[in-house]
């Protein structure tokens, strides 16, 4: 899995792979309109271009924003 961690200078995607590598990704090989936590795929399968995946996307932040609200939960009973 490639999630987008940050864009630096409106250029680069930093992305977390699978192995908690980071690697660099231009814009220009990704679809418009990526935001950090997008979850990508390689289009292509040679690293030439890369679109967002939003089903996997979504269902990543449902289950932080889960997380989040049972760790919320958890804090106020203590």
């Amino acid at each position: 899995m490639i999630i987008v961690d940050r864009i630096e200078e409106n250029k680069i995607a930093v992305c977390e792979i699978d192995d908690n590598k980071m690697v660099d990704i231009p814009l220009s090989k990704i679809s418009k309109g990526v935001h950090e936590g997008d979850v990508l795929i390689d289009e292509r399968g040679d690293g030439t271009f890369y679109t967002v995946d939003v089903e996997k996307t979504a269902q990543n932040r449902a289950e932080i924003t889960e997380l989040f609200e049972r760790i919320k939960a958890k804090n106020k009973r203590t």
